[in-house]
């Protein structure tokens, strides 16, 4: 860890009291981790046994954390849309099942410091589920995901998440050329649908959030 890293994680550390603080005034059931290592850990040990699973599109949940495997070891169902064998129709129909599931994981597009999350999608599983459907939510956010505002938070999932994503996907989109958002209607953009959790949604019974003090995905 070089010492830029380290300061940044000290000052993240600082402000955590307060952000849990926040999260809880919002309903929300929050939780610190300093490591990616607890925080998966944590994550596994809360699914139940026999609880079907969905998994939103996210980076940290697979290549930060390593969730889909480990929760998959201990037998439990899984339903991750983006292992559907080439097929757009397994792939819609997996996106559907993670209204029905027990429990659903998610990652963070961006979290302002008072609680307000943000998330931005495509075809709209991942912000439905996160508000509506399973009986529990898990999200999880690296201290980079944090911004002052709530237009802060939504300027950074156009303009950052949405951007590096599209990157990622080698998608045939606007912002790849340019770097950012410019609102294009292309086929191919993966943002169409923008969630504001204010608070925990009414329809959710648990809403737990993981904090992280480490950078994690876009």
């Amino acid at each position: 860890m070089n010492y830029s890293d380290n300061i940044e994680k000290q000052s993240f550390r600082t402000r955590v009291p307060k952000i849990l603080e926040a999260m809880r005034n919002k309903q929300h059931d929050p939780y610190f981790f300093e490591n990616k290592s607890d925080a998966a850990h944590f994550i596994t040990q809360q699914i139940k046994p026999n609880e079907r699973v969905g998994i939103g599109g996210s980076m940290t949940l697979r290549e930060d954390l390593g969730i889909v495997e480990e929760i998959r070891k201990k037998g439990n169902t899984v339903f991750d849309h983006w292992e559907d064998g080439g097929s757009p129709a397994r792939r819609l129909e997996v996106k559907r099942i993670h209204r029905q599931v027990d429990v659903f994981l998610s990652g963070v597009n961006a979290v302002t410091w008072d609680g307000i999350i943000v998330n931005l999608d495509g075809g709209g599983n991942r912000v439905a589920s996160l508000c509506s459907g399973p009986k529990r939510v898990i999200a999880v956010t690296g201290f980079n995901k944090f911004v002052d505002s709530m237009e802060d938070a939504i300027k950074r999932t156009r303009n950052r998440a949405a951007v590096m994503n599209a990157i990622r996907k080698q998608e045939k989109t606007p912002c790849v050329e340019t770097g950012a958002c410019i609102d294009c209607q292309s086929k191919s953009r993966i943002c169409a649908a923008l969630l504001i959790l204010l608070k925990k949604p009414n329809d959710i019974d648990d809403f737990k959030v993981v904090l992280v003090n480490e950078s994690m995905g876009f």
